[in-house]
């Protein structure tokens, strides 16, 4: 097992730390060498993504405007504040119905992050903003809906690929998430040191 170092775990039966060598960990376990002790710990790897991978993707999605599918939002990593201000990081047209507009200046909340053991980008919506300087929470005025469902005031929900997110019961768009290729994903893996596996 190229570039593994010596490293120490905890014993799974009596929990007192025992060194791991290369040769154990090639055998995929290592027996307990305190007195009274001699359990088998199996040694499972784990591993993550380098969140620095964000910096290389071309994009990070989109919303689609279902009355009009060729009108595209693009997003951005982190906060998105959608609404018609020209304040929100994206700003929408003030689309009219009956003459009225039922998007809020700063309508609702799409926060992207990446999730470091999945390896994806996790899309977590709320209704309203917080706003930077004081941190107080604003609502829209007549609220937003995932996938036909009302949030409420203060939940955050994840939003899936596909899901279609309504701004004041009116306007629908629906997400696309940016999906990491699998061979640029795995160039950021970084194996985590051999434990014992708990579930064997």
């Amino acid at each position: 097992m190229s570039g593994f170092r010596t490293t120490l775990i905890n014993c799974q039966q009596c929990g007192r730390r025992i060194m791991v060598r290369p040769s154990d960990a090639e055998r995929g376990s290592i027996k307990c060498s305190h007195i009274g002790c001699g359990a088998i710990n199996t040694l499972a790897t784990g591993s993550y993504f380098d969140e620095t991978i964000v910096r290389g993707l071309p994009g990070f999605g989109q919303l689609t405007y279902l009355n009009e599918p060729s009108t595209t939002y693009p997003l951005q990593f982190g906060r998105n504040v959608i609404g018609t201000s020209e304040l929100a990081t994206i700003r929408v047209d003030r689309f009219m119905h009956n003459g009225k507009c039922f998007i809020s200046r700063r309508h609702c909340t799409l926060t992207i992050t990446f999730d470091k053991w999945a390896g994806t980008l996790r899309y977590q919506l709320e209704d309203g903003f917080a706003d930077p300087d004081s941190g107080e929470k604003q609502f829209s005025l007549n609220g937003t809906s995932l996938n036909h469902i009302a949030l409420q005031k203060t939940e955050i929900i994840d939003v899936a690929d596909g899901g279609i997110i309504t701004l004041g019961g009116a306007d629908r768009f629906q997400l696309t998430h940016y999906l990491i290729e699998p061979v640029m994903l795995n160039t950021y893996k970084v194996e985590l040191a051999f434990n014992p596996d708990h579930t064997q």
